[in-house]
């Protein structure tokens, strides 16, 4: 390929990448907290789901449970709901918003707070996500989702190799039968024989 066709091929590409970074900024609904930009429009059909299944209409329902959760703002049931379920379809940041408003009515929901943790984790936020894991294991403390988590965040997210096998021997100790536990020493290992 010619040189001068290359660089003009560089200059545009950084050109428009620009255009779009500085439009995606300055859009409607750019500024607002993820919590109030509207959800995505629902698939037609889900090929995960079972065959006969009637598709999941993602919008309708995100809609519908932050309607019910806005017209209680003190019911921590109605925003849980609508947190979990943001929490299914991996939508973290608004799932986080809801969370902490669970938390902020109801601060002993351990639940609530180990699935916030896990939003934390799953956008690479493991300082947020083993401060919550930690917040739940003091209200409970052989929370077994809670423990796996912390371990998962220190071995992944920190290195942690000490951290997370405390973890692990905490929760080995008071759930032998953990479905992840079996992983979780699979993990350590390798990460030991490097």
């Amino acid at each position: 390929m010619r040189r001068d066709l290359l660089i003009t091929a560089l200059i545009f590409t950084a050109v428009g990448f620009v255009a779009g970074v500085i439009y995606t900024r300055h859009s409607p609904g750019a500024n607002l907290p993820t919590a109030l930009v509207q959800p995505p429009l629902a698939a037609a059909s889900d090929p995960e789901l079972p065959e006969g299944h009637p598709p999941l209409n993602v919008a309708e329902r995100w809609g519908a449970l932050r309607q019910q959760a806005e017209a209680d703002p003190k019911d921590p049931r109605a925003a849980s709901e609508l947190a979990n379920f943001l929490y299914d379809i991996e939508r973290w940041e608004d799932a986080i918003f809801w969370y902490r408003r669970v938390l902020a009515l109801d601060p002993r929901n351990t639940d609530a707070r180990t699935d916030l943790g896990t939003c934390y984790y799953n956008l690479g936020r493991y300082d947020e996500a083993i401060a919550e894991f930690n917040r739940s294991l003091e209200l409970e403390p052989d929370k077994p989702q809670a423990l796996y988590n912390l371990a998962m965040a220190r071995l992944r997210g920190k290195q942690d190799r000490a951290g997370a096998r405390q973890a692990y021997e905490r929760l080995r100790r008071s759930h032998p039968n953990f479905a992840g536990l079996e992983t979780l020493a699979q993990l350590l290992e390798e990460g030991r024989q490097r």
